[in-house]
């Protein structure tokens, strides 16, 4: 894999970032995918269809969505509500394309956790402890941890929009961190698997780590109390 691709990852990590703009509930997770959007305004005659029994949850897909000069398949995650709670793109895993998808995500989000088949890299966690103290270390450490999970076929990493990544001081873990953001902050899951049918894919899952957190505790709240 291309080291340089994490050099622009998390060196956007240390640039002074733009007043922070806060967006309306709804905020857009991919494309012209918005939170809350009811399941209706993704016709068929769009090319959307029912892919539940495929993805587990009730979902709808679509096979030709375009990022990137790239096609992906769309998959779209909905509440019982039939809202959409997050989204997915995913194709079948090839270098060239995880170092467009990178490239191009990376204009906008920021690396903050790394997770694999045997270990995780907390970025949070190693900037809160001073654990490196130049650059070229962390990214001699973070690259050989990318390799060694991706040949061991499941490579993992989470990446928040940058305008929210200056706030990690104030926190001791990625866990931590996006647990806090205010619900109307993007973050992606960029992930690398062997798919038992499909073999090795390629995912990036946008979703709102607060409105995650925040239904989480709603539906915690909403459970009956039971005498046991």
């Amino acid at each position: 894999m291309n080291k340089n691709l994490f050099v622009g990852i998390v060196g956007a990590m240390s640039v002074m970032v733009p007043p922070m703009v806060v967006a309306d509930v709804g905020a857009r997770l991919f494309q012209n995918w918005h939170y809350g959007q009811h399941i209706d305004e993704f016709p068929r005659s769009q090319g959307y269809y029912d892919c539940t029994a495929d993805v587990g949850v009730l979902a709808l897909c679509h096979d030709d969505i375009t990022f990137l000069q790239r096609s992906f398949q769309g998959q779209l995650v909905f509440s019982d509500d039939n809202t959409l709670l997050h989204t997915s793109i995913v194709a079948d895993y090839s270098d060239d394309l995880y170092a467009t998808l990178l490239g191009g995500l990376v204009r906008s989000f920021s690396l903050v956790f790394a997770e694999g088949s045997n270990g995780t890299f907390d970025m949070v966690a190693h900037a809160q402890n001073g654990t490196y103290q130049d650059e070229a270390s962390l990214m001699a450490d973070l690259s050989a941890f990318e390799v060694e999970q991706l040949r061991m076929g499941y490579f993992g990493m989470s990446l928040v929009d940058q305008d929210y990544v200056d706030r990690i001081s104030r926190h001791s873990t990625a866990g931590d961190f996006l647990g806090a953001l205010p619900g109307n902050v993007r973050a992606v899951d960029v992930f690398v698997y062997d798919d038992e049918y499909w073999g090795l894919s390629l995912s990036a899952s946008f979703f709102l780590p607060g409105q995650q957190l925040s239904r989480f505790q709603d539906k915690a709240n909403q459970a009956p109390i039971e005498d046991f």
